[in-house]
């Protein structure tokens, strides 16, 4: 999973809402609402809110300047993630199944 794909050669970076409302954790439209949040949070960065479920995209040279804060956004991400999957309930069939 990843919330971000990067085109050097157009020097856009598109925010991939559309493919994570098919997934978990952010299938949960105010998780992507926080995320979308979280990169506006970021000078230079305006994801229009009708664009929550599409794949809006930033200038590559925000992602240049401002390479710490879309960082510590991308760390929320992954963490989210990881928490999500370690809530998910234990399925005792599929662990047989690896054994």
């Amino acid at each position: 999973m990843w919330p971000i794909a990067i085109y050097p050669v157009s020097g856009t970076v598109e925010v991939v809402f559309q493919y994570l409302k098919r997934r978990p954790p952010f299938d949960d439209e105010p998780l992507r609402r926080a995320l979308m949040e979280r990169f506006n949070a970021v000078d230079g960065i305006d994801l229009a809110e009708a664009k929550l479920d599409l794949r809006p995209s930033f200038p590559l040279e925000v992602f240049a300047a401002h390479g710490e804060e879309i960082q510590a956004v991308l760390e929320w991400f992954v963490h989210e993630v990881a928490l999500a999957e370690a809530r998910r309930p234990f399925d005792e069939e599929s662990a047989r199944a690896v054994f």
